[in-house]
């Protein structure tokens, strides 16, 4: 029972964490600033359920597979907090020359959605594509942001 309660926060964190992502790329596209700099905490906050949830998926024992795909959205998180709020960075994608930093940021994103995609995959297949198709959203919503600052320049 646990470890199920554990799953579903789990896919329900993944869903948030891409629906924001969807919803930062589209106030980003529209240059909404002070709005998209409101979301920043959400991040924030979900690396509390996603850290309890990968500890006791480690302290338990529930599978590699677990630990393996939850590990990566902690390192990504914890490196959001610190860049953005620590440091008061801003993960800006077109800046005249990118920064380490940014690289970093732009790869840890990537790789922590796609890890959060096989984390769902693990729970059941349906949450599985209800998270991987809420990740293709926050890939559209970068592609629609793209667009946008494209044609602004």
């Amino acid at each position: 029972m646990e470890g199920n309660l554990v799953d579903a926060v789990m896919v329900g964190c993944s869903l948030a964490y891409n629906v924001v992502g969807v919803l930062i790329f589209v106030l980003r596209a529209h240059e909404r600033k002070q709005l998209e700099a409101k979301f920043g905490p959400v991040f924030n906050a979900l690396l509390l359920p996603f850290a309890l949830c990968w500890g006791y998926n480690l302290l338990r024992g529930r599978g590699s597979g677990r630990v393996i795909t939850g590990l990566p959205i902690l390192v990504f998180l914890g490196y959001d907090l610190w860049y953005r709020t620590v440091t008061g960075k801003k993960p800006y994608h077109h800046p005249d020359r990118w920064p380490v930093g940014l690289y970093v940021y732009v790869l840890l994103y990537q790789v922590s959605g796609i890890m959060l995609n096989g984390y769902s995959f693990l729970v059941a297949l349906v949450y599985g594509y209800l998270v991987l198709a809420s990740y293709f959203g926050s890939l559209a919503a970068y592609g629609y942001y793209q667009y946008r600052y494209k044609r602004r320049v």
